[in-house]
């Protein structure tokens, strides 16, 4: 009898520490997702968003964009950089918590979170030109390539 009962103390720290540890995961995934946020919305990338979205909203809407200023071009990447850095940290929150529902998934609130910044940029993307040539041809060859443009395609589901 006092073996089976350690055999279910045993089984039930192991329990408590597997479920501990997973809401501690969890806990610290939904921090990396505010972080991931956070990133694109202050300092040097707040700074280049600013420098870009003066470009582009002095512009017509839908009219073409030509970057010119060296100040400029280095924003847009800046801006680039940081969407690159959010979509490889969001594929680790896909991958961990993807049996998770969405209220309580930590990649559903880094989505929400950087959805609208996402379809901004993917439509200045389109629009931006350097030099004569569409930036999204010197990136990738392709619109359809382009990272910025995956990861709209990837988070879409986040405005439903």
């Amino acid at each position: 009898m006092a073996q089976n009962v350690d055999k279910i103390v045993i089984a039930g720290v192991a329990i408590a520490t597997l479920v501990l540890s997973l809401v501690k995961l969890r806990r610290d995934d939904f921090e990396r997702a505010r972080q991931l946020h956070e990133s694109l919305t202050t300092g040097e990338v707040a700074e280049a968003r600013h420098v870009v979205g003066s470009a582009f909203e002095s512009a017509g809407a839908g009219d073409q964009v030509h970057l010119e200023q060296p100040e400029q071009i280095q924003a847009f990447f800046i801006v680039l950089w940081c969407f690159e850095r959010i979509d490889v940290a969001r594929d680790t929150l896909l991958g961990r918590w993807s049996w998770l529902p969405d209220w309580i998934n930590p990649r559903r609130l880094l989505d929400r979170g950087i959805q609208t910044h996402v379809t901004i940029y993917s439509n200045y993307l389109r629009r931006a030109h350097v030099n004569g040539v569409p930036l999204v041809d010197r990136l990738t060859g392709t619109p359809k390539d382009a990272g910025l443009r995956r990861l709209q395609d990837r988070i879409a589901p986040a405005s439903k």
